[in-house]
């Protein structure tokens, strides 16, 4: 029997029991998808949390698709279909014979609540903004392109028997477990309308299915729920609905056992086996990387292992080949910028002409801040009380619960937010310094027709920009001290106009991305205000620009030049990418299929 302890031992783990208690409920939890890497266990702490809240033991049973199809082809170690993950889940029941038996996930898992709760017999099942089908037909019809190439794998690689319509699985069940779904109506920019609530209506025809809607939740409502704090009053009252009231502080099981002290050598996760892997395909030996994991806590033991098993790996020599290539194309980076020699500090120049600016910056990839452009904007004489009475009515999407998750910026989604204009700028204005809530330029789409007077105050500036197309205007950041772009490259030329208040911007030359360390698509882990050098060496010969950027100063930051934003004080931003020179470089991006 596998517990809870080996959740994140073994990419290959498709599934984890946990089930020590006599005559107690089961709870089935499946993983939502994940592209990037293998998907979670989920519900894991949160089924821990509801067990030690309530008094009532829980045993567990936890599924993850590591494939991301949907559950059609299986979990790793339970079946290579629907049907045989489904027998086998019957097995572990008749075995554990538990007083209910309960599934619950979220999207991709919030399907395979569903599916397999009808086929294994559930008593209740418990379903986060699930899909109602995998069709690609009704998915192009409906204008469901977010799980696309997935439905269209499914269909051109089918499983034995392929449950692609849940509303029909359903139908042709005889007994069918109480089904709640879960979604957020909040409108997801780019999509034509509400999707979750299309699946969740389709799911409704059946008597068994109730859905709960959440109003202003996006498709990722389970962090929603978790940020407004009521995720655990929910899972207790759906999947332990007779419980006894939750425990109090005094007899909660003390979270700082003996068991597990406070020293113990943090386990090894795939983030730092991707780590290890990196390094030794650049070159580095593992003798070097070796102290670097110890004075990182890891047990040296555990660390020389994982060192000889990723040398020893096959899947590393085809990525060492593959570096050498990489590695000469750095060469001819690092060559470039010797002959060029290196950005010193960013040069301050007043009211450049388009001739002068073309020549000596944009055509030649050099950042520059430009004074004396703006001094026709009526924005010049906005407040943020100002802005908080006039638009204080206005619905408006920002992103709220950044400081509680690390990749905030990579997985905006899950924290965009709608509320009222003048609640938002309250919290602006009153909440102090902090990173937790900002309106971006991933709100820009959303907040387009709820916020257009906001380009009155705006001079598109003809010396550089084309103003043309009102479409193409610009993006508003809007924020308190404390708001945190992390490093990033963008696509684009961009112009960074400061309008309210100052930013921090650290930027690092094109020309330095061998050094970089590119986590995902335009995304580094590197903190430019506060470097791991023992985490990202190669950072120790790489030059940081800095520059505090003033209201009515215009930053330009070349296209590729990595670069870190704060907020110094209130702000209120706008950036450009409608340029008058040719500015498209994100369709060269995507010819190299770069990611």
């Amino acid at each position: 029997m596998k517990t809870s302890a080996l959740i994140s031992a073994d990419p290959d783990i498709g599934f984890v029991v946990d089930a020590p208690h006599a005559d107690a409920p089961l709870v089935i939890a499946f993983g939502f998808v994940n592209w990037e890497a293998v998907p979670d266990f989920d519900f894991d702490g949160r089924t821990l949390k509801l067990a030690a809240r309530t008094g009532v033991p829980i045993n567990r049973i936890l599924l993850r698709d590591t494939a991301n199809l949907w559950y059609q082809h299986g979990v790793s170690g339970l079946g290579r279909d629907a049907d045989e993950v489904a027998a086998a889940l019957r097995g572990w029941i008749e075995r554990l014979r538990p007083s209910a038996v309960h599934t619950v996930g979220q999207s991709m898992g919030g399907y395979a609540a569903i599916l397999f709760g009808a086929l294994i017999g559930a008593d209740r099942v418990l379903a986060f903004g699930p899909l109602s089908y995998l069709r690609p037909d009704w998915a192009r019809r409906d204008g469901e392109t977010r799980w696309l190439p997935a439905f269209d794998k499914l269909h051109r690689f089918p499983p034995a028997r392929l449950y692609d319509d849940l509303p029909a699985l359903l139908a042709a069940t005889p007994r069918l477990p109480a089904i709640r779904v879960v979604i957020g109506s909040a409108q997801e920019t780019g999509q034509p309308a509400n999707l979750d609530r299309m699946h969740a209506q389709r799911l409704a025809r059946h008597a068994a299915v109730s859905v709960q809607e959440f109003t202003h939740a996006p498709h990722a409502v389970v962090q929603w729920l978790i940020d407004q704090g009521h995720i655990d009053t929910l899972l207790q009252q759906w999947i332990l609905p007779d419980a006894p009231p939750a425990l109090t502080k005094a007899n909660m099981p003390d979270p700082s056992s003996p068991a597990a002290p406070a020293s113990a050598a943090p386990p090894f996760t795939d983030a730092w086996r991707a780590w290890i892997a990196e390094n030794l395909t650049l070159g580095s030996a593992p003798d070097a990387l070796l102290p670097v994991l110890v004075a990182q806590g890891f047990h040296v033991g555990d660390a020389q292992r994982e060192l000889d098993k990723a040398a020893r790996s096959p899947y590393l020599q085809p990525a060492r080949r593959l570096a050498q290539r990489v590695l000469k194309r750095e060469w001819v980076l690092e060559a470039h910028r010797k002959l060029r020699g290196p950005h010193t500090a960013i040069e301050r120049r007043h009211r450049l002409s388009r001739e002068t600016f073309l020549r000596e910056h944009y055509s030649v990839n050099r950042p520059v801040i430009i004074t004396g452009m703006m001094e026709d904007w009526p924005a010049r004489q906005w407040t943020p009380q100002h802005l908080a009475q006039v638009f204080a009515e206005r619905e408006v999407e920002v992103q709220v619960g950044r400081n509680a998750n690390a990749r905030y910026e990579m997985e905006g989604a899950r924290h965009k937010q709608r509320v009222r204009f003048g609640d938002f700028m309250q919290q602006v204005i009153h909440g102090g310094e902090t990173n937790d809530i900002y309106m971006t330029a991933n709100n820009v789409g959303a907040n387009a027709q709820a916020m257009a007077e906001l380009w009155d105050g705006i001079v598109q500036i003809p010396e550089y920009l084309d103003g043309s197309n009102p479409a193409n205007r610009g993006f508003f950041w809007i924020g308190p001290a404390g708001t945190i772009t992390p490093t990033h490259h963008d696509l684009t030329n961009n112009f960074m106009a400061q309008v309210l208040g100052r930013k921090r911007v650290r930027l690092v030359d094109s020309l330095q991305a061998a050094r970089i360390y590119n986590t995902l698509h335009v995304y580094s882990d590197v903190d430019l205000e506060n470097i791991d050098y023992a985490r990202f060496p190669a950072m120790r010969d790489v030059t940081v620009l800095e520059c505090d950027l003033a209201p009515g100063e215009l930053l330009f930051i070349p296209v590729g030049w990595w670069h870190h934003v704060r907020g110094l004080d209130i702000s209120v931003t706008v950036t450009f990418v409608n340029f008058v020179f040719d500015n498209d470089f994100s369709s060269m991006y995507s010819t190299y299929q770069l990611v």
